[in-house]
């Protein structure tokens, strides 16, 4: 199960959104327009930072350059057609955010870090339960210690660095501590990829692949009937030749779940679905297509 993964230098114009932040702070006495439009979220022992919307906050063209490139990002892996309106926060001594989960919001979250490399304060790291954290006894070992990172993944924030999870996963952002500047805070934009829907880019369209996999897709309610109840989300790349035969099956993501912890359901599932895709019988076109297939199980 991969319920998260991180992508370094994510994002060739980074240094310009960095930029703009930092001319915006860089004169204390100065006061304009986008020194007013932070918010200190407070609430008690939950979440304590400061953030403001990130598309009124960067120029229009910096912010739609980088908004266009996580998009696309996110049709082409994740098969995900939009973010939401991004927040852009930053981590001054004694911002965190406990333990919480995103589910209601999209099928993938995010953070994109601006944060300096060179860090003058600790803390700042995303942190994400393991799955061997939320199904403890069945992983558990009395031969064996078990420290902070036996329990968390726990990944420092990065300048262009990208952190993609699953919100379902508890999750949160440790203690900052050391700094008080907003020059040399932990500084990110943060959201969730929505609107999942098949992508496809060549010679078929939207229309013609999906009606080319309604059938199988169909097929796999008898599948499921078979099986305890499964909840996540498979991202799948089809591969389909100018005959309609696909001719690559690959699996993006994958963080489908037994809600009966039976992995044996999932493994069978995972399968099953392979091989309903893999022999779907596509329209014949003028190019080969590839298509990015999000499925979301509740």
């Amino acid at each position: 199960m991969q319920n998260f993964f991180v992508k370094k230098n994510f994002y060739a114009e980074s240094k310009k959104l960095r930029q703009e932040f930092v001319q915006n702070f860089s004169e204390p006495k100065q006061t304009h327009q986008k020194r007013f439009v932070w918010d200190f979220w407070y609430d008690h022992d939950q979440y304590r930072l400061v953030r403001t919307p990130a598309y009124h906050y960067f120029s229009p063209q910096n912010y739609q350059n980088f908004h266009s490139y996580l998009v696309q990002w996110g049709r082409e892996i994740l098969g995900c057609h939009d973010i939401s309106p991004p927040w852009l926060s930053y981590y001054v001594d004694g911002c965190f955010q406990n333990l919480h989960s995103d589910v209601p919001h999209g099928p993938w979250a995010f953070v994109y870090s601006l944060t300096p490399d060179k860090a003058l304060f600790k803390g700042g790291e995303t942190f994400i339960l393991k799955p061997e954290t939320l199904n403890y006894w069945s992983h558990f070992s009395q031969s064996e210690d078990y420290e902070r990172s036996s329990y968390q993944d726990i990944i420092p924030s990065k300048m262009n660095q990208l952190i993609v999870f699953d919100p379902r996963f508890p999750h949160g952002v440790t203690e900052v501590k050391g700094t008080v500047d907003p020059l040399e805070a932990r500084l990110v934009m943060h959201g969730w990829f929505v609107n999942p829907r098949p992508y496809v880019v060549g010679g078929l369209s939207t229309a013609q692949a999906q009606k080319a996999i309604s059938k199988p897709l169909a097929g796999l309610n008898q599948v499921l009937e078979q099986m305890d109840l499964l909840n996540g989300t498979v991202s799948l790349r089809l591969t389909v030749d100018k005959a309609g035969t696909v001719e690559k099956y690959q699996v993006l993501t994958n963080t489908l779940v037994s809600v009966a912890n039976s992995q044996q359901d999932v493994l069978f599932f995972n399968k099953d679905l392979k091989k309903l895709l893999s022999s779907t019988q596509f329209s014949k076109s003028q190019k080969k297509s590839m298509m990015t297939i999000p499925l979301i199980f509740k």
